[in-house]
């Protein structure tokens, strides 16, 4: 009898009293060494029970990761396989390791972590979302109609089947099984997108912002089934429990909120919540799921209101997301997908004609979504293909759906075949939404499909297509600086795709942060309001959701998409007090590395020390461009050329100048003399040129240039083309990505305090001489690796290079 207890009532003279009967043993052993087996006692045999679940999710997550399946599969077949279907049917571990009163505990500390998890799912939708999500809401709308009727229909006539004849309503079955063939998982999708690299696609907003509207809906939906099973259906007991619903929502949202805000003014600005702010809102959690369960509503639902109602403008709810996830979602969610496998027996399937039914239900529900979707897609005049692409991602399944079926279960509304049968269907439906998606957007390297772009293939007052890419709000106000610097006006308009980089890891928190964080809003407020009073500059906020190893993928992919010449990226490290230069992530720079390596534009790395932000432009500030030569130069300069057109800024440029040039010196003259035509009766603009030969020469010539006093230096990141100048200097670059003049200034050891702009050009630039070219316009054209300036009246036709370059002294500018 260890491990177990017996219960009698006992009869004395006065009073009857409940005996219990316990071994005091019988929760833990410490006593292996004179034989007792460890599994015979509650807690070790708890900890063995854990340790198999997660270590069995674990490898499943493992072996699915390739074919980028959401870990909620994981969890359901890591389940499955522990419950009799696995290795349930070995008698030693049903009898021995799974014994049914230990599955009670483990039910139990499932549900705690469930609680917990719901919690966690309230905290990340955000209902001001959800009220303005447009057209999306039609999407949402068709998703929830459509298979909800088709649930109804099959509730109907599969009733007496499903339920083994149980007196549930027929009222509760309809809105149950409806329930449970609309829904859409919030969370799993919002990994399942970032996965995918659709995070900042419109199909990845759209899909997201309907299935935000699900999501709330199907919550809304559960607490009425659960309530009309539980009262088989009586009006007044219903109303009762969903009256008191409505009010525990209402005092949540009276006491909780306050609460929440009181945690965050104790917490000091970028600080953690202390401890007690934290303990106290986490104990709320459980209080909450008590009250909603004594009033009849389900513990999870009271969990999830209390997320619901954290204000999201509060640093208090990513706080608990912190310090819950990694202990929730990793030990005790698989505890509750364990128990859903433990009770998912398909060898209980003996009505092979009801199960058929039943499956051809769940597909046809998938398939109407699809179809809704595309008639939505089609009535909004949107590529069907993304119709196609949100129906599928609408029938992403999670915890919600399996939290739907075990309350049906335990209420008897379902039986134990068809909840095998739902369980599985569910989990297929989720695997096969990634490789359908996958085979529609497969396609060859979508850079191929257009000409890689740059600064200098553009016109000189054509609009140039900017990716701002930024990871915390340190960022913000050198590249608005930077963007302000290039000059943005009606004439000469800068469009930005402002994209703030978030790390994914197997973190909720990384998916809440994309969408409610303080940082995400505090980076969206300061873009916004610079395009609110700046000319000439239209700005589009993106979120990127990834691993760092891949987040590189999502950034080539929105220059991609947005057609972008430039891509601005941020040094790794950021500039200390003292004025030295402490790394900000290890990461970023090897991230830094492989989008310079990947970029289907240019990309330019800013050294930020403490470029002024636009509303500090209102003074007289300095640039200076170290010309040598080469493709990375002549963008660096293509790109100051914008910067010498704004009325506050002055530009000097150095151009370097070696008898040992290079075969394409001949190239440089030619960008060199365009940009002195092009600002020849600037007085703000500087043009100098200095001999070297060694590296010596060059060092001393950007010491000359770094003697005046300047706020922002732009230099190419160079290569093979100026190793004659520079070869002494590779060999001690630090950070060879910056190229050697740019590691040389970004170097704390060579004295300077200004921003650092260091440019590269896309390789493979330039377009071809047969492509046709707009009269009146003017473009690079490429032959046999020389560019020359084209005019598109034949008449007109001649080369720069024609110019007499040396006639213009640098006093003439």
């Amino acid at each position: 009898m260890s491990g177990q207890y017996l219960v009698n009532r006992g009869h004395n003279s006065s009073k009857s009293l409940p005996i219990v009967c316990f071994i005091q043993t019988s929760i833990s052993t410490n006593r292996i060494w004179q034989g007792n087996n460890i599994l015979a006692f509650s807690f070790p045999r708890f900890i063995a029970q854990m340790l198999l679940i997660v270590l069995l999710t674990r490898f499943v997550d493992f072996l699915l990761r390739p074919l980028h399946q959401p870990r909620y599969l994981a969890n359901i077949i890591g389940g499955i396989m522990v419950g009799p279907t696995g290795l349930g049917r070995i008698t030693w571990v049903a009898v021995k390791l799974f014994p049914l009163p230990s599955v009670i505990v483990l039910e139990n500390m499932a549900y705690l972590g469930l609680i917990y998890i719901t919690f966690i799912t309230g905290v990340e939708i955000e209902l001001a979302a959800v009220r303005r999500t447009g057209y999306s809401a039609v999407y949402a709308l068709t998703c929830i109609t459509i298979p909800f009727a088709i649930g109804a229909l099959a509730a109907a006539a599969l009733q007496p089947t499903l339920n083994d004849g149980s007196p549930a309503n027929l009222a509760s079955f309809i809105v149950f099984l409806g329930v449970a063939l609309s829904i859409t998982s919030f969370s799993v999708l919002a990994g399942s997108l970032a996965e995918l690299k659709l995070l900042n696609s419109n199909v990845g907003a759209t899909t997201l912002s309907a299935a935000m509207f699900v999501d709330s809906c199907a919550w809304a939906f559960l607490p009425l089934a659960i309530t009309l099973a539980q009262k088989d259906g009586e009006p007044i007991a219903t109303l009762w429990t969903m009256m008191s619903g409505l009010g525990f929502y209402g005092a949540a949202h009276v006491l909780v909120r306050p609460a929440a805000y009181w945690a965050a003014a104790r917490t000091p600005e970028g600080g953690a919540v202390d401890d007690f702010g934290a303990s106290a809102m986490l104990v709320g959690v459980m209080i909450a799921a008590n009250i909603a369960d004594a009033i009849g509503i389900h513990a999870v639902i009271g969990a999830f209101v209390y997320g619901l109602v954290i204000p999201k403008d509060s640093p208090v709810g990513e706080a608990l997301i912190e310090r819950l996830e990694d202990f929730v979602d990793g030990l005790l969610l698989p505890l509750f997908f364990a128990v859903s496998g433990i009770k998912t027996n398909l060898a209980s399937i003996d009505n092979i004609a009801a199960a058929t039914f039943l499956i051809f239900t769940v597909v046809a529900s998938a398939v109407a979504k699809i179809a809704a979707c595309l008639v939505v897609a089609n009535m909004y005049q949107q590529p069907l293909r993304d119709g196609m692409a949100i129906g599928l991602l609408m029938n992403m399944k999670g915890i919600i759906e399996l939290v739907l079926l075990n309350i049906g279960r335990d209420q008897q509304m379902l039986s134990e075949a068809s909840f095998a049968v739902l369980v599985c269907t569910s989990a297929i439906v989720t695997a096969l939404v990634s490789p359908l998606l996958r085979l529609m957007f497969s396609s060859p390297r979508r850079q191929a499909s257009f000409l890689r772009r740059s600064v200098q293939s553009g016109q000189p007052e054509s609009e140039l297509r900017v990716v701002a890419c930024i990871h915390g709000t340190r960022h913000v106000p050198g590249m608005l600086g930077l963007l302000a610097a290039a000059n943005p006006t009606k004439h000469q308009p800068i469009s930005v795709a402002a994209l703030h980089l978030i790390e994914l890891s197997s973190r909720l928190s990384s998916l809440a942060a994309a969408g409610c964080s303080s940082v995400t809003n505090a980076i969206s407020h300061a873009f916004e309001a610079y395009e609110e009073h700046a000319d000439g500059v239209s700005i589009r906020l993106l979120t990127a959701v990834s691993p760092y190893p891949t987040m590189h993928h999502d950034i080539s992919t929105v220059a991609d998409d947005f057609r972008a010449a430039l891509v601005i990226i941020p040094f790794h490290k950021h500039r200390t007090v003292d004025g030295g230069m402490d790394p900000t992530n290890p990461s970023l720079r090897s991230l830094n590395q492989s989008i310079l390596a990947s970029a289907p534009c240019s990309v330019a790395v800013l050294v930020d020390r403490g470029l002024p932000a636009p509303s500090r432009l209102g003074t007289s500030l300095n640039a200076a461009v170290f010309f040598l030569g080469g493709p990375d130069d002549r963008e660096a300069l293509a790109f100051a050329s914008r910067i010498a057109g704004h009325p506050q800024f002055s530009l000097t440029v150095l151009r370097l100048l070696h008898s040992a040039g290079p075969d394409d010196s001949l190239v440089d003259d030619e960008c060199i003399t365009e940009f002195r035509l092009r600002h020849v009766s600037d007085d703000s603009v500087v043009y100098t040129e200095a001999a070297a030969a060694t590296t010596e020469d060059t060092v001393a010539a950007l010491r000359s240039l770094v003697d005046e006093v300047h706020d922002l230096y732009i230099v190419g990141k160079g290569g093979g083309d100026r190793t004659l100048l520079t070869a002494g200097l590779t060999h001690w670059s630090e950070c060879p990505e910056l190229g050697p003049i740019g590691d040389l200034l970004a170097s704390p050891d060579f004295g300077i305090s200004a921003s650092v702009l260091v440019v590269q050009k896309c390789s493979g630039m330039g377009t071809t001489d047969s492509e046709s070219v707009a009269p009146g316009k003017t473009t690079m054209a490429s032959s046999r690796g020389r560019f020359c300036m084209i005019s598109a009246n034949k008449a007109n036709y001649r080369t720069i290079s024609s110019l007499p370059c040396r006639l213009l002294e640098p006093s003439f500018i």
